[in-house]
Parts: C-alpha cells; structure tokens; sequence
C-alpha cells in the first residue's frame, strides 16, 4: 500500500469520524460511505445492508454505482459469503459471475460485477449488516486494505448505535410526556365513551400506530366486547370474535402479547381478513384494575414492527390508568342509575 493510498485512507476515516459526531441520521452516514468508497478504494460500486428487526433480512440501505435492475435482483441472505460475512468474517469473491456462492449470477454477469468484498457491521459484538465493494475489473485487496474496509464496517455500527440512543431517549420523553396529558384528560371525565375514545385515537398518533381498539370483558360470560376502535374499517371489525384466539388467552393471564404478523401468526385468527385490512404486526396488553383483567387493549400497525420495550412498557401504563379510569366511569354510571 502507497503513502498516497494510505493517505486517501485517513482522510476518509477522519471524514467519516467528523459526520458520525456532527449527526444522528444513520443514513447520511452510509451514503456518505457508499459515494466515497469507490473513489478511494478503486473499486466501481458500494453497498450497505443491515438486517431488519427480525433479524433475519438484509435491507438495502445505502449504495452506490450499481443499477436499479441490479439492486432489485432479490435477496442475497443466503449467499454462502453474506452468511460468513454476518458471523464476522470479511470475505473476498474474486469471480463473482462464475462463483457458485452467488445467487444471482446473470444479473451479475450483466451488471459486469468481477470481484466483490463482503465485510460485516457490528454492533456491541453481535453483527447487524454487512458493507460491500464491487469491481467491474478483477481486483485483489491487501491485508491492510480489508482492514480499513472492516473498520468503516465497524463507524456504519457505530452510527446505528448513536442514532438508536437517540431515539429511544426521545421516545422516553415523548411517552413521558403522553403519560401525563392521557392520565390527565381522562381523570378529568366520568364519561366513560369519552375515555376510550381518546385512548384509541391518541394512541396511533403518539406511537406512529395505524389503529388501536379496546374490547372489556363483560360479566357475567367473560366476553369480550369492542367498546371503542380507530383507524378500522366496519368490515374488519365485524369479522368475529376475539375471544378464542390464543393471543387473547395469554392477555387474559396478564402477559402482554407481540405479534409480530398478524397476517399468519399461529396466536391470532383471521389472517385473510388482516390482510385484506393491511394490518401487519400487533401489540395487546390487558386492562387491569387492582390485579383484575378487564379488557385489552390491541395497537395494531401497518407495517411489520418489532415493538420496543419503551413501547411495551408505555403501552402497559397506558392500559393501567385507563383501567382505573374506565371502572371510575363504570361505577360512578351504575350509581346513578335511577
């Protein structure tokens, strides 16, 4: 490696350091990356993937160089590098468009992809995506060199970790902050419609939601009964009962439940219908009052979503103060009853 080379190095990795400390956008970060790389490297193309919150897909995030047709070719999670590559082993593919290892390999061929280095981005220690460099010319890399791509591997880690800080201290406060106004408003009322429905309208709002409803139990079968919904249609709604789902035996135990697709989940029944609705990932947590269950209360989402603990837990405290709203409202309706 030339002084020149290693110079353009530094200046990259100084580079990517002052945007790393200047910004809390991960994705300004990895395109930055992704347009520098092939100017230093000598390399014609550069992609970021990280894994999705299952983590069990790589999601384009940045690239560089690369065509639309090539980049939409199909997933690469189970190309033998990209696997090696997510157990923390940087790979070189020295024939891309003869190597059996790639899935993909008339599209490559096309794309005149030659040579491709695979390196991984850690997180913490547990590997969360992987970064790589494509040539259009057979290109061999030095020790050196895939040891400087390994390290902006691990500033893409590092980038991921501030932002995720971030965010959850800024969902932290904006919870906080929900807590207090919902305790508030629904304290100051003993009409109990007026409680749930702001509950089930505040709610995706404040958590970035498609819908919530809440159901109670009525006395004396123990059924569930739909007593307030947003964001739904009549159609879904009316699909049936809740009460025979799986999901709903484990609330009624007390244990929140995350369901990630709702569309195929073994917890939950009506997949046709969730689909047809476009409701992908669910978060239920039951509606106490002094240890009893009195209903549930279900965030639903449109997109795939593996709800946070900050979620979890503001959503149980959420469903705590509407229980003892919502059994103020119900007492204080029955006394008054002539």
């Amino acid at each position: 490696m030339t002084v020149e080379d290693k110079t353009k190095f530094l200046e990259l990795f100084i580079e990517v350091t002052k945007t790393i400390t200047s910004s809390l956008d991960p994705d300004e970060l990895f395109a930055l990356i992704a347009r520098k790389i092939p100017e230093v490297f000598d390399v014609d193309a550069a992609t970021i993937r990280l894994l999705d919150a299952s983590g069990k897909h790589l999601v384009l995030r940045a690239s560089c160089g690369l065509s639309d047709a090539y980049l939409n070719r199909g997933t690469i999670d189970t190309e033998e590098p990209v696997f090696k590559a997510l157990k923390g082993e940087p790979i070189v593919i020295e024939d891309a468009d003869q190597d059996p290892r790639i899935n993909f390999p008339a599209a490559t061929h096309q794309e005149g992809i030659k040579t491709i280095l695979v390196v991984p981005i850690p997180i913490r220690g547990q590997i969360n995506g992987i970064l790589r460099l494509l040539t259009k010319h057979p290109r061999t890399y030095s020790s050196e060199e895939i040891a400087f791509v390994a390290a902006l591997g691990e500033q893409c880690g590092i980038a991921i970790e501030n932002a995720r800080i971030f965010k959850d201290q800024q969902n932290q406060l904006t919870y906080f902050k929900a807590i207090h106004e919902i305790g508030k408003t629904i304290n100051a009322t003993y009409e109990l419609d007026t409680i749930l429905n702001l509950i089930v309208t505040r709610l995706p709002a404040i958590m970035d939601l498609k819908a919530a409803t809440i159901r109670l139990i009525e006395t004396p079968r123990g059924k569930l009964a739909l007593k307030a919904a947003h964001g739904l249609s009549q159609a879904y709604l009316q699909r049936g009962p809740l009460d025979e789902e799986l999901a709903t035996y484990y609330l009624k135990q007390g244990e929140p439940m995350v369901i990630p697709d709702a569309q195929q989940d073994m917890h939950t029944l009506y997949h046709k219908e969730a689909a047809r609705e476009g409701i992908r990932s669910i978060l239920a947590v039951p509606i106490t009052v002094q240890d009893e269950i009195i209903g549930i209360l279900r965030l639903l989402t449109a997109k795939v979503r593996y709800f946070s603990p900050a979620d979890i837990n503001f959503a149980l405290a959420v469903a705590e103060q509407s229980g003892v709203a919502i059994q103020r409202a119900l007492d204080y309706n029955k006394m008054m009853r002539p």
